[in-house]
């Protein structure tokens, strides 16, 4: 299988005023297309780190980051915001691990999905609210009570769906998934795993 993403040796060293101290040291791994990688680590172990370093989200002010990743064979550590830009969302999506701050509460779950793809493909709003619904129904949300909810009015595993349908509208090549289940109960853990290796087997998402 292809190799669509490659770390060797990442390291990440924060700075906090004279201070200095490592986050990450010599990470190695590779995920397929296809393929659904998991990174275990107790909290704090810099998995999160890890996340936010393979989407050029840690602020340059403050972190050094040092070794190689490679996206579809394109050293990507480098990049410049504007290159990001490009990558950010398109290719390489992230879902986080608290659904809770991660949606805004005041708008509703449809809407919120609908800007994602405003924000990345343009059109007009009739045109994102469909696609919104689409992938909302993707998720498992397909009564349209669910586009039109605000976050308090769903459950934990619902607003987690949400805040997946949202990379997924605009059809990522890599997901990233920062400790999706962290927040929610046994059943509703199971039931998104499951969605996610659905997802896999039937658009060859890769995640990790």
């Amino acid at each position: 299988m292809e190799v669509l993403l490659e770390v060797r040796n990442l390291a990440v060293e924060f700075r906090d005023g004279g201070a200095r101290y490592s986050a990450l040291r010599a990470i190695d791994f590779a995920i397929h297309r296809g393929e659904i990688v998991g990174l275990m680590g107790e909290s704090g172990s810099g998995k999160s780190t890890t996340a936010l370093a393979l989407l050029g989200l840690l602020v340059a002010d403050s972190a050094r980051l040092t070794g190689s990743v490679t996206f579809r064979e394109q050293e990507i550590l480098s990049l410049g915001e504007r290159e990001w830009q490009k990558i950010r969302g398109a290719e390489i999506s992230l879902v986080f691990q608290e659904p809770e701050t991660a949606l805004n509460p005041v708008m509703r779950a449809g809407d919120q999905v609908a800007e994602v793809i405003h924000a990345h493909r343009k059109g007009d709003w009739r045109r994102c609210r469909s696609e919104a619904r689409a992938a909302l129904a993707r998720v498992g949300l397909r009564d349209s009570r669910f586009f039109y909810s605000y976050p308090h009015q769903l459950s934990g595993g619902q607003r987690q769906r949400v805040v997946l349908a949202q990379p997924l509208s605009c059809e990522p090549t890599l997901l990233i998934a920062d400790e999706p289940t962290r927040s929610l109960d046994a059943r509703s853990q199971a039931d998104f795993l499951k969605l996610l290796k659905n997802l896999r087997d039937e658009t060859g998402l890769t995640c990790c």
